[in-house]
């Protein structure tokens, strides 16, 4: 977590009143605690949110998309959670700080670390009890799957770094990509915090694996296999999905014995609660939206999570191969405007990619926003005239906000952008595939506009993902050098000034190269009728509804 300025933001914004009116049917008043408004109302007995969007897995070490690890963090819990401080009455995620969750302790010795698991715990509904083979299997087949990016990232590479010296006892060797070991360290523990590391109750997956699945991947992405604190009662795809309390829980048991999930898709979501529909809410929601609610009595609270709003410009191939163009671009983008005109002066504008709290940190980018400038480097490239497009998230109306502000900027500079929205799954298996695609001259030559938030607190991280030459997320496929050459000596260096100068230079170079313009820092609000306390933020952009509480 980063703790940046004070200020009130956005969350994902949706606005149409048929979707609204077919989400306000499908939930009774019963469910949100009563009819009427629910900004005064009593604790609810069944907590009810809306989601701009289903699901696409159910498979923790695969998610993908927010309510994917929304979900991966409800049904599934990991070796260690977040430690959290309080913040204006709400539990904020600390740093790098780790807290017990399935481990109840842990120790680190050298290049390793060893988890001691609780004896308590077991799987729902098998009632398997948890073992080191659970957690080994869980984390090794990670490394198959989308998990891969963040255990790579702090040391695990091959699956025999994770092992397993008893039935109660779980070890975990770091190494750099060379194959050299590397001392452990907080930011190792804290990688495990996240959605892809939930353990699976690997009995019970193993049942349904085969030659050509031996990790159950199939089976997983449509079943859970968790310890809780939420199981899933039942779904309908596209509409809703269903969790219930696991009975007697031993870890984080949930106060609320029921959560129904809504997909609202672009129905209004602070309409929905005001009617009653829905008692929390985090997506769809403006910064205007979250004032409004506030006024008229809910719960609105926010924290100054490390969520970026960011633009990305094909530098390989397409219109944007000269460096001066994409500068151009950095110059002329309207951020005073996005952040009057989209977060009503209550976020603040990003210049570098790292948390601020992050050792390293540099606001690289601070120096861009000169329109004069703007020209004189379109002139200096030989005033070329461009027509190219500019994806956004269709279910963030923020987004499209942006999107048309940024083109309008663009026009003067002779650049012709066609807007072209897709939803947010889409935008992201967009990014995803050109940032890996095998060949260089990939599809998709224009720009991306999206939102994503960093997880850990360690400048490598934002680096690897966006600034090394093949990084999961690296839209532009950038490829410098002496990024990658940095990035490879650092990432697994122990704290230092050097290793603190060589990510600053390494955000100025990422500066200098533009094709990743940071845009706003916009943390996260959380709503929630008067009678759901225990709101919780961490990095992830998830509600975790087992900390919720009914108020007293």
């Amino acid at each position: 977590m980063t703790s940046e300025s004070p200020r009130r933001t956005r969350l994902l914004a949706c606005a149409a009143a048929a979707t609204a009116a077919a989400l306000l049917g499908a939930c009774s008043s019963s469910q949100a605690g009563g009819g009427g408004s629910q900004a005064a109302a009593a604790a609810p007995e069944t907590l009810v949110a809306a989601w701009p969007s289903d699901i696409s897995t159910m498979d923790p070490g695969n998610a993908n998309t927010d309510q994917d690890k929304e979900l991966a963090m409800n049904v599934y819990q990991n070796l260690v959670g977040y430690a959290t401080t309080d913040q204006d009455g709400y539990a904020v995620s600390d740093g790098l700080a780790a807290a017990p969750a399935l481990a109840e302790s842990w120790e680190t010795e050298g290049d390793t670390v060893t988890f001691t698991l609780r004896d308590d715990v077991t799987f729902h509904p098998s009632g398997n009890p948890l073992t080191s083979a659970d957690v080994v299997w869980s984390l090794q087949r990670a490394l198959d799957l989308n998990g891969a990016v963040e255990l790579n990232n702090s040391g695990v590479f091959e699956k025999d770094q994770i092992t397993a010296p008893d039935a109660t006892h779980v070890a975990i060797r770091y190494q750099d990509a060379a194959g050299e070991p590397v001392p452990a360290s907080e930011v190792n523990i804290a990688t495990l915090r996240t959605c892809w590391y939930g353990v699976v109750d690997s009995a019970a997956a193993l049942e349904h694996a085969t030659d050509e699945d031996p990790i159950a991947a199939d089976w997983l992405k449509e079943n859970v296999a968790g310890s809780g604190p939420y199981f899933v009662k039942g779904r309908q795809p596209g509409q809703s999905l269903d969790l219930e309390a696991v009975p007697d829980a031993a870890v984080d048991p949930a106060a609320f014995p029921a959560v129904s999930l809504r997909v609202s898709n672009d129905g209004n979501v602070a309409s929905l609660l005001r009617g009653g529909s829905v008692n929390i809410a985090q997506y769809g929601l403006s910064p205007r939206d979250a004032e409004d609610l506030g006024e008229a009595g809910f719960r609105v609270a926010h924290a100054d999570t490390p969520t970026y709003l960011f633009l990305q410009i094909a530098s390989d191939t397409g219109p944007f191969t000269d460096p001066l163009v994409r500068r151009a671009v950095a110059e002329a983008l309207p951020y005073d405007q996005i952040l009057d005109t989209v977060y009503y002066g209550e976020a603040e504008r990003a210049v570098s990619y790292v948390a601020r709290n992050a050792a390293g940190y540099e606001p690289a980018w601070e120096a861009y926003g000169d329109t004069g400038r703007a020209r004189d480097l379109m002139d200096e490239a030989g005033a070329p005239d461009i027509s190219t497009t500019l994806r956004y998230p269709s279910d963030n109306a923020d987004s499209a906000t942006a999107a048309q502000l940024i083109k309008s900027a663009l026009e003067p500079l002779g650049i012709d952008v066609t807007l072209q929205p897709q939803t947010s799954a889409a935008i992201i298996t967009s990014i995803i595939g050109r940032a890996t695609a095998d060949s260089a001259g990939a599809p998709d030559d224009g720009m991306v506009l999206s939102s994503l938030s960093t997880y850990v607190e360690d400048a490598k991280t934002p680096v690897k993902l966006w600034s090394v030459t093949g990084g999961v997320v690296n839209f532009p496929r950038t490829s410098v050098p002496e990024i990658d050459d940095l990035q490879h000596e650092f990432a697994m260096a122990a704290p230092s000034p050097e290793r603190e100068e060589a990510y600053r230079r390494i955000q100025r170079l990422a500066a200098e190269d533009a094709s990743f313009l940071p845009l706003v820092v916009t943390g996260r609000n959380l709503v929630s009728a008067q009678g759901v306390t225990g709101l919780t933020f961490t990095p992830e952009p998830v509600t975790l509804y087992w900390t919720l509480e009914p108020a007293q």
